[in-house]
């Protein structure tokens, strides 16, 4: 029985290998098609390609026309081919190829193509179109290509398409070398840049592990920026306004968490400080420095033109790397937000106080109240206030004993040699002017009054305006004296604050 199954089974093996001979051994050259035309059946080479020598690599390719179009067939071909150039070659097209690849393939095929369909064409270096054979079966028509390509000029070829094609995988794994080799040498700084550019790389990649990638990088520019320290040398600074500070505001970036820790050089910092505009408001100012081989920063604030308490901040500036990050699909945003606010984190505040010099310097007052008919006023209610204002901010002022009067109808030329004439010996400077009310409306049941003036502050010894001041505003009363009276108080106190501030 036994026997039986092994002749059996021989048999069918034998009859196999007969009719597969049948069905891959050469064709007749010629078969006669329904037209009478005479066609080359599929090629013995189609089915056994030459082999490679020492010049040349061979490849194959077919294309069918179901139709029976010749352009259609050649074309099919001519894409055979072209695959099995390309995995010889050994790249893959996908969503994540650059353009310049796609663009570089795109004209290496082109060039394929021309070369196979226009004979004797050398529009790619070493490439040959040995056989191109039709074959007619019905209305299909096959076309088979046989080409070599010179082995130097195809490794050539490779090698740049090759390089193009890498260039997905190094957006990633170069700068991510980089970083390592900087966080390695202690180059914190640049390490984190170049890992921030690897997870920009990564986040729209369709490499292999491209996410993983992305969290790895983001960690490592975390740890490079955590080493990352703004310690302050000095602070609390004190100044004059009009006058430079003693000394700059300094500090160290270390790689740790004392001034003693090394520096580290070559890192942007941006600098935020305050300035007074010509409209009498502090407007925030920003310029970026970077530090010196010892990690160091010395910020010389401009000669600050106000009075008051400020501050000077310093933070790490990598806005500019992280912008590819703002892009990055959805579902990275909450790593992306982590690695910002640990940046936004890696600043100081220094403090400062600026005086003004003018609070030592002994000045008198003189103000006119005109009232709505501008009729001056016996009680000088401006004055008063700007009085009490200045000197509860430390200021030498004094009201002088001049009749307001005489300053009505003068020029300041006239009021200024009245008041050197009069007053230089006593005082310094003197602050001159005239208020006014310039109308009454009722309101709610009470008077609102609008009060105008104008005041400048003199020096005696030169006769210099050093500053002119004019303020507007609306008080309330029960009545027309009290409105006025509330008018004269605040336009006085204003008057007061924007001297403190301005005057030097």
């Amino acid at each position: 029985m036994k026997k039986n199954i092994v002749r059996l089974l021989f048999i069918l093996l034998i009859s196999f290998i007969f009719i597969s001979s049948g069905c891959v051994g050469s064709p007749e050259p010629n078969n006669n098609t329904s037209d009478g035309e005479s066609v080359q059946s599929a090629p013995d080479w189609f089915f056994s390609p030459p082999d490679e020598d020492e010049k040349y690599k061979y490849f194959i390719g077919s294309g069918t026309s179901e139709s029976g179009n010749i352009s259609e067939a050649e074309d099919n071909a001519i894409r055979d081919l072209m695959d099995s150039i390309i995995m010889f070659i050994g790249v893959e097209v996908d969503s994540e190829t650059t353009a310049t690849a796609k663009a570089s393939l795109d004209e290496f095929s082109s060039d394929i193509s021309q070369t196979v369909k226009t004979k004797g064409s050398a529009r790619v270096s070493g490439f040959e179109v040995r056989e191109k054979l039709p074959h007619k079966e019905g209305e299909k028509l096959t076309i088979y290509l046989l080409a070599r390509y010179e082995k130097k000029e195809l490794e050539k070829e490779r090698k740049r398409i090759k390089e193009i094609f890498q260039k997905k995988y190094d957006a990633v794994n170069i700068p991510m070398e980089k970083g390592d080799e900087s966080l390695a040498a202690k180059k914190y700084y640049d390490a984190a840049i170049k890992y921030i550019e690897a997870a920009g790389a990564a986040a729209t990649s369709t490499i292999p592990n491209a996410d993983i990638l992305f969290k790895e990088a983001i960690d490592k520019a975390k740890s490079a920026i955590e080493n990352i320290n703004l310690i302050k040398i000095n602070d609390n600074l004190k100044g004059l306004a009009g006058q430079s500070f003693a000394e700059p505001f300094m500090v160290v970036v270390a790689a740790g968490t004392s001034e003693n820790d090394p520096g580290i050089p070559d890192i942007v910092l941006e600098i935020g400080y305050k300035e007074m505009t010509k409209q009498g408001k502090l407007q925030i100012r920003s310029q970026k420095m970077k530090t010196d081989e010892n990690g160091m920063i010395s910020f010389n604030h401009p000669i600050p033109n106000f009075v008051g308490s400020e501050t000077v901040r310093m933070s790490l500036d990598m806005e500019s790397y992280l912008e590819p990050l703002w892009e990055v699909p959805y579902q990275y945003d909450e790593i992306v937000d982590g690695l910002g606010s640990l940046i936004a984190g890696k600043k100081i505040v220094f403090e400062y106080m600026v005086d003004s010099n003018a609070k030592n310097i002994m000045t008198g007052i003189v103000i006119l109240d005109l009232d709505i008919n501008a009729s001056s006023l016996k009680k000088t209610d401006t004055a008063a206030s700007l009085l009490s204002t200045l000197s509860s901010e430390g200021f030498k002022v004094k009201l002088l004993s001049l009749n307001p009067a005489e300053l009505n109808e003068k020029s300041d030329f006239d009021i200024i040699n009245v008041l050197v004439a009069k007053f230089s010996t006593d005082v310094e400077r003197a602050i001159f002017g005239t208020t006014r009310v310039l109308n009454f409306n009722k309101r709610d049941g009470k008077i609102l009054a609008k009060c105008s003036g104008t005041v400048q502050v003199v020096d005696l010894d030169t006769g210099e305006i050093l500053l002119t001041v004019v303020k507007s505003v609306n008080a309330m009363g029960t009545d027309e004296a009290g409105a006025q009276a509330a008018g004269f108080t605040r336009i006085g106190n204003e008057i007061g604050e924007e001297i403190k501030n301005k005057l030097r």
